[in-house]
């Protein structure tokens, strides 16, 4: 079986997001895709906004997937709390226990350019080569000429959606349709989220 390990805020998850992952299953031919939202990103510490709104975050995960059957949303990251470390969060997946994984299964770590650029500085990057493909996909503002083995390049096209851009709209009382799910939409209306400081 080959999974994906889709991880971020998702603070919203996006049309981007989706788009991203249904190119990643048809290019890397993924069984599922598991999207697993952080509690804390490393390079995100002082976002205490986000870590209040994990459980919002993990809903929207949950609403906006809920049309496919290959995608799944995972907890395991905000129910550890504390910063969220992929290399942790691979080694529970693919642990010795066999609790979580199959012993058939194989791992893609889906990462944006921008993460692609500071890998070297993530904790224990070493290992997660040795736990998973990292495919990189496209960022706003990344521009790379090349992607350079063991990584692997996910082509198609780059999106200009972003997480800050929603919360940047909704904040000034902007329109966000056509740039989430129809149902995240109404959940951010609904629970009044990203109103005023993001």
């Amino acid at each position: 079986m080959k999974t994906g390990i889709f991880g971020g805020t998702f603070d919203p998850v996006h049309n981007a997001h989706l788009a991203i992952a249904i190119e990643a299953v048809k290019q890397l031919s993924l069984d599922k895709i598991i999207f697993i939202p952080a509690w804390t990103a490393p390079h995100k510490t002082d976002n205490l906004s986000a870590v209040n709104r994990a459980q919002f975050r993990l809903e929207m995960l949950e609403i906006a997937l809920a049309d496919y059957d290959n995608f799944f949303v995972s907890d395991l990251e905000i129910n550890r709390k504390g910063i969220s470390y992929t290399c942790d969060t691979l080694v529970e997946l693919t642990g010795t226990s066999g609790a979580n994984a199959q012993s058939n299964e194989e791992f893609f770590l889906l990462i944006g350019a921008d993460n692609y650029l500071i890998f070297n500085k993530w904790q224990n990057f070493k290992n997660i080569h040795q736990l998973a493909t990292v495919v990189v996909y496209k960022r706003p503002g990344s521009y790379l000429t090349e992607i350079v083995p063991p990584f692997m390049a996910l082509s198609g096209k780059q999106y200009e959606i972003t997480s800050t851009v929603i919360r940047d709209k909704i904040s000034r009382g902007e329109s966000i349709e056509n740039l989430v799910p129809k149902n995240v939409e109404k959940y951010i209306i609904k629970n009044n989220l990203y109103k005023g400081i993001v």
